[in-house]
């Protein structure tokens, strides 16, 4: 036998005597790595296998040094949140002092957000942020899916403005577009006020919105920089600010909405559709629907916040040149229909369910006609004109809203069980626009026009009082998140 032979031999037994075999493996027993077998292989009476070719164990290569880079960045993070608390408590304060008007619920939610469970997502909120695709990042994806649901959920019955397939289909370029950043806050910061697991952070989210949205009108100085998301967004943080802050906020917010809308020419959407034949494959996609139900929601906000101080409309009713919006069924699943223009509708003698978004529109409609009708007759008392041009107007309103109602009321709200809310906020807002209209008669100071036109009126009133009284029957059995926003 050579002398590299021997060598070899040499280097296998102690390679041998260094691994334990199979059966002491797995007994868990210390093997003596004894040749040919082991001794517990002896007594055993079996085999004595030995396997040379094991895994290696202890973590892989390059994983400590990972694990060290990312455990300083987090100390490095951990700092920056530490340092920059004491700014955090500040500005929560001055925002506080500012809005001395916040109902008690946005105070409390504001307090759970500021203790120690919430102190991160708090002050992520607020630091100045360099990246647009961090502005979410204070939320993880889950509770962003989870938002994002109630909101279509909870929401969009309300506000629906949005093809659900289409959004949640460009998770990445809503978080590159600033305006689509802005309105993902915005969607968020309802959903999580009329959410009870998440109205600790809806302040918060806010407060981001208003930021970002802010920061967003700073940056586009041209016309066409505005984007319909825009609009959108703060449209939506309008209706929070009427059910959360204070009028005057939300009526601030409003008259921004309304301007963009303008800006963005969503008020004459089909004016070329009869001089251009090529229009046409372009007037039925999702984008322009999407672009009309934007703007009939603010048409609508409009028309019922001013009905409250008897305030000038934002929209000429006179210019409009945007189709109705199609049934919800429809928009949805991408039907290539278009709906009539808002003159036609109102003017229309037959007998079919209105979708309950275009019966709202409809009657809002006239509700706005109703606030024209009085302000321009508190014009002509001032200037001593005549009262006819008053009696006759009354009386085509009154005219056109009953026949209106009559409409609507042949098809009448389902059970409790089925009910849209949007349809019956329709109902609720069409015999209040009778009200309305009995009240402005109940007001003239004239006594001769009082006896043609009181006795009708009244009649209607008291109908339409009975009328709100049922449809209150009918919100009191649905769910509370299934009861629309706009009441």
């Amino acid at each position: 036998m050579s002398l590299s032979t021997s060598s070899t031999e040499w280097h296998i037994r102690e390679k041998r005597c260094k691994l334990a075999c199979e059966e002491c493996r797995s007994r868990k027993l210390r093997c003596d790595g004894q040749q040919p077998r082991c001794g517990v292989c002896v007594e055993a009476g079996i085999s004595c296998n030995v396997n040379p070719q094991r895994s290696t164990r202890g973590p892989k290569k390059g994983l400590l040094r990972s694990l060290r880079v990312r455990a300083a960045e987090l100390e490095r993070r951990l700092q920056e949140l530490t340092a920059s608390s004491a700014f955090c408590d500040d500005q929560t304060n001055r925002n506080n002092h500012t809005d001395a008007s916040i109902p008690p619920a946005c105070e409390d939610s504001s307090t759970d957000a500021r203790s120690p469970n919430h102190r991160a997502i708090l002050v992520r909120g607020i630091l100045p942020v360099e990246d647009r695709s961090q502005c979410t990042a204070l939320l993880s994806d889950l509770v962003q899916a989870d938002l994002t649901q109630l909101y279509f959920e909870r929401v969009h019955p309300s506000t629906p403005f949005l093809h659900k397939r289409k959004f949640l289909s460009q998770p990445i370029q809503l978080k590159r577009e600033h305006s689509g950043v802005c309105l993902q806050l915005a969607m968020w910061t309802l959903a999580a006020s009329i959410s009870p697991q998440y109205q600790h952070m809806h302040d918060v989210l806010y407060q981001r919105a208003r930021e970002e949205l802010h920061r967003l009108e700073l940056e586009g100085s041209r016309v066409d920089s505005v984007d319909v998301k825009e609009a959108q967004a703060w449209s939506l943080i309008a209706i929070y600010e009427f059910l959360r802050m204070h009028y005057r906020r939300g009526w601030m917010s409003l008259g921004r909405t309304c301007r963009l809308v303008q800006l963005l020419g969503l008020h004459k959407i089909d004016s070329e559709e009869r001089l251009t034949k090529s229009a046409e494959t372009t007037r039925n996609d999702t984008s322009t629907e999407e672009r009309r139900r934007t703007f009939w929601m603010a048409f609508c906000l409009d028309r019922l916040v001013s009905m409250r101080n008897n305030w000038p409309l934002a929209f000429n009713e006179l210019v409009i040149c945007t189709r109705l919006p199609v049934p919800e069924e429809q928009f949805q699943d991408r039907t290539t229909s278009v709906g009539g223009f808002l003159s036609q509708e109102i003017a229309d003698q037959s007998n079919r369910d209105l979708p309950p978004f275009t019966a709202l529109i409809i009657f809002v409609t006239i509700c706005g006609r109703c606030i024209s009708h009085e302000q321009q007759a508190a014009v002509e008392l001032v200037y001593g004109n005549g009262s006819t041009g008053f009696l006759d107007r009354h009386q085509w309103l009154h005219s056109l809203l009953t026949r209106n109602i009559r409409a609507l009321t042949r098809f009448p709200v389902p059970s409790q069980n089925r009910s849209d809310s949007m349809r019956v906020f329709a109902h609720m807002v069409a015999h209040t626009t009778v009200l309305y209209l009995y009240n402005i008669s109940e007001s003239l100071p004239s006594e001769g026009i009082k006896p043609v036109i009181m006795p009708e009126l009244k009649q209607d009133a008291l109908a339409a009082a009975m009328a709100i009284v049922d449809l209150t029957r009918v919100l009191a059995e649905l769910s509370i998140f299934k009861v629309t926003l706009l009441f």
